[in-house]
């Protein structure tokens, strides 16, 4: 199986930022952020729920209906970043029931697909908090920095982490809008790094389920 990554490289090129991959990336990565969150959130509830459960004998119904949903969100992920990425990476399979409810159940418990599927979803929830700190600080502070030249002055700080420093002259605005320019690229690289990883984990995640 061969993904837009892979193919191309981990590693953006130089010509990131004018490639219109990379802002297909970017949007991966957009949508990443709020999906992320929800796939914590739920996979949170649902292992609680089944632990609470665990003593009573709807137990095992919490457990089987976990491992369920695991493997319909990993599904539905796969799908989208499929769609998104242009990548064709297999999903996890749903047990098969033409052997009966037992044989569904074992396969279901002791093949790879949920445990893998569990795996993948937590990746995706950890990708989703990249991408919000990404975005939250790198085209926070590109924005900010792009705009100095518009209303440098005494009130104008920008913080960049470790201080502030204000733009009061004009020069100085003119040396801010190139360093958001310079925050911006590093930004879009970023993004892409993070799209092309994205795809090569979903590309190898089920590849001997395909």
């Amino acid at each position: 199986m061969t993904t837009d990554s892979t193919a191309t490289g981990l590693l953006p090129g130089l010509d990131a930022p004018f490639d219109s991959e990379t802002y297909r990336r970017l949007g991966y990565l957009l949508l990443a952020a709020p999906l992320g969150l929800a796939y914590f959130v739920a996979l949170t509830v649902a292992a609680s729920l089944t632990l609470g459960l665990a003593v009573t004998l709807a137990g095992p119904v919490a457990f089987v209906a976990t491992l369920l949903l695991v493997l319909a969100l990993a599904r539905a992920d796969l799908w989208l970043t499929n769609v998104t990425l242009g990548t064709d990476a297999p999903g996890p399979r749903f047990p098969d029931t033409d052997g009966g409810a037992v044989d569904a159940l074992t396969e279901l418990v002791f093949r790879r697909d949920a445990w893998v599927a569990g795996l993948y979803l937590g990746w995706r929830s950890l990708l989703g908090l990249l991408a919000f700190l990404l975005f939250a600080v790198g085209a926070g502070l590109s924005i900010e920095l792009l705009l100095a030249p518009l209303g440098y002055g005494e009130t104008l700080v920008v913080n960049y982490g470790a201080g502030v420093v204000a733009i009061d002259t004009f020069p100085r605005a003119l040396a801010a809008a190139a360093g958001g320019v310079a925050v911006a690229f590093g930004t879009l690289f970023a993004a892409d790094l993070l799209g092309r990883l994205s795809a090569v984990v979903a590309g190898a995640a089920f590849a001997d389920e395909g």
